[in-house]
C-alpha cells in the first residue's frame, strides 16, 4: 500500500542503487541527509495498488511514480529509492524506467526485486522511501511493501558415511502417530535407491545415472531410514526400521521456513576419501588423484547428481550440505590427507551443485553453508571410544576447526551424546550413535547451520 508523504526523520536510511546493485551492508548507510528538505515547486506521487514483492520473482514489484510540478518548475528531477533500515533493503535491488525526469517528463516506474536470501524468510512488511530531488529542493514518498517468501522447497544434501546414513539399531524407529520419528508432511525426501554394490551400483556408470539413483515416485514424504527407498509391498513403507539424523533436522528446519524441506540422502556406510577394503568401492574424492592411497570420485559425483536432480524435480532452493564422516579415514595412511580432501570437497560441492531448480533470482555469490559433526565418544560393553588414537584425533581436530578452513562452515558437537548421559549407542558398536543421539544431532545440525550462515 502507498503511504502518505511525511517529514519524519529516519534514524537510519539506506540508499538503493538505481542502477540495480544490491545494497545490504552498513557501508551504504546514509550518514548525512537523513531528513529530506521540504519540496519546493514539485511533488512526488504514486497511485499504485497494494504492493506485493515475491522473493525470487524476476519481475519484482512495479511502483508507478508521478511528478506534479507547479509555479513553472523546469529543472531535472532525479529519483532514488531508500530503505528505512538495513533489513528493509537486504537482498533488494532497484531501478527506474526513468531515473532522471526532464522538464517535459513527469512519469516513471520504480522496480524493486528481492533475490532469494541465504536463509529462508517469513512473510513480512518492508518500508521504503522514493525521493525526488532537483538539486535544490526535494520531496519524498513513503511506501510499504508486503514481502512474500518463495514457495520453492528448501533442499539439503546429506552426505558422509554410516552415522549420516543412520545405524541406530534394529527396530529403533518410532514412526507411529505421535512417535519421535513420525512423518511430517512438510519434510520430503528424494526417493533414492539403496546402497548396494552388488545389485544396484554395479559399475562406475551407475553412480552417474539418474535412472539408477532415483525411483518413482521421485519425491516422497520423508521416512526413516532415508537411504532406503519406499517399498510399496511393505505396509511400513520401508523394509528397515532404523533412523538417521536427517528427519529430525528437517523437522527443526520447518520451524524457520514457510516452505517445505526436501532432504537428499547421499551417504554410504564405511565410505572414505582413501582406499578402504572394508567399505564400498566408491569414494568421496571431489577431484581425481593419482595418489594410490586415495579412492575415487564416485560418491561425490553421485551426491552432486542427486542434489541437482532434487532441485530440478522440485524447483527448490539449495540451502546447505550436512556431512558426517571421518571414521574410515582415521588411520595413519589416510589421516594426513583428510584436511586437503575436506577443503576440496566443500569447494567442489559449492561449484557443482546448482543454486536453484528454476529461473528465480538468487545472488551469484551465495555460499552454501557446510555443517559437519563430531564423531562418537561413547562407551558400552562393546567398546570404549572415549579416547581417540592419534590418527582419529587428527581428524577430530580438523572437524573442530572446519570454520577456519573454509568460509560459511560450522561444526556440531556431539561429545555428550553418550550412554553416561542417557544416549545409547547404535548398531554394532559405539562408533554408531543411537536413536536418541541421532534425533538430537539433527536438531544440533540445524543450529550449526545457522552459525555457518552467520559466519563471516
Amino acid at each position: 500500500m502507498i503511504n502518505t508523504r511525511t517529514s519524519v526523520s529516519f534514524a537510519m536510511i539506506l540508499v538503493l542503487s538505481a542502477l540495480g546493485a544490491s545494497c545490504s551492508n552498513s557501508d551504504n548507510a546514509s550518514t548525512e541527509d537523513d531528513e529530506a528538505a521540504p519540496a519546493g515547486d514539485f511533488e512526488i506521487r504514486s497511485s499504485g495498488p497494494n504492493l506485493l514483492l515475491i522473493e525470487g520473482d524476476p519481475e519484482g514489484v512495479r511502483i508507478p511514480v508521478s511528478l506534479l510540478r507547479s509555479n513553472g518548475h523546469a529543472r531535472d528531477v532525479v529519483l532514488e529509492v531508500r530503505g528505512k533500515t538495513l533489513e528493509d533493503v537486504e537482498f533488494v535491488t532497484s531501478s527506474f524506467s526513468r531515473l532522471t525526469l526532464s522538464p517535459t517528463e513527469n512519469e516513471s516506474e520504480a522496480v524493486l526485486r528481492l533475490s532469494i536470501s541465504d536463509m529462508p524468510i517469513f512473510p513480512q512488511q518492508r518500508e521504503f522511501t522514493i525521493i525526488a530531488s532537483d538539486g535544490v529542493d526535494r520531496d519524498r514518498l513513503d511506501i510499504s511493501v508486503t514481502v512474500q517468501p518463495t514457495s520453492a522447497p528448501d533442499v539439503y544434501l546429506l552426505a558422509g558415511q554410516s552415522n549420516m546414513e543412520g545405524f541406530s539399531g534394529n527396530a529403533t524407529r518410532q514412526a507411529f502417530p505421535g512417535g519421535a520419528d513420525e512423518q511430517d508432511p512438510r519434510v520430503k525426501q528424494l526417493n533414492v535407491t539403496k546402497n548396494d554394490s552388488f545389485e544396484v551400483f554395479q559399475s562406475p556408470e551407475d553412480y552417474a545415472s539418474p535412472d539408477v539413483n532415483v525411483i518413482s515416485p521421485d519425491i516422497v514424504m520423508a521416512l526413516d531410514p532415508l537411504h532406503v527407498p519406499q517399498d510399496p509391498s511393505n505396509d511400513s513403507g520401508k523394509d528397515l526400521e532404523y533412523i538417521g539424523l536427517g528427519l529430525s533436522f528437517g523437522k527443526r528446519a520447518t520451524s524457520e521456513t514457510s516452505a517445505d524441506v526436501l532432504l537428499v540422502p547421499a551417504a554410504w556406510s564405511g565410505s572414505s576419501f582413501c582406499q578402504n577394503i572394508d567399505g564400498p568401492d566408491a569414494g568421496w574424492l571431489a577431484l581425481p588423484s593419482d595418489n594410490p592411497d586415495l579412492s575415487n570420485t564416485l560418491l561425490f559425483e553421485r551426491a552432486v547428481l542427486r542434489a541437482n536432480l532434487a532441485l530440478e524435480k522440485s524447483g527448490g532452493v539449495f540451502r546447505g550440505i550436512l556431512w558426517h564422516q571421518g571414521e574410515s579415514d582415521a588411520n595413519d595412511r589416510c589421516a594426513p590427507f583428510y584436511e586437503d580432501n575436506m577443503k576440496t570437497l566443500v569447494e567442489q560441492f559449492r561449484s557443482r551443485i546448482k543454486p536453484l531448480g528454476n529461473e528465480s533470482l538468487r545472488r551469484v555469490e551465495t555460499t552454501y553453508p557446510f555443517v559437519l559433526g563430531t564423531m562418537s565418544r561413547g562407551q558400552d560393553e562393546r567398546g570404549d571410544l572415549r579416547e581417540y588414537l592419534d590418527s582419529k584425533q587428527a581428524i577430530d581436530d580438523i572437524h573442530r576447526r572446519i570454520d577456519t578452513l573454509v568460509p560459511g562452515a560450522a561444526w556440531s558437537n556431539h561429545d555428550d551424546l553418550v550412554p553416561d548421559n542417557g544416549f545409547s549407542c547404535g548398531n554394532t558398536s559405539c562408533i554408531h550413535f543411537g536413536p536418541e543421539a541421532l534425533r538430537e544431532m539433527g536438531r544440533r545440525y540445524y543450529e550449526a547451520l545457522l552459525r555457518a550462515v552467520a559466519a563471516p
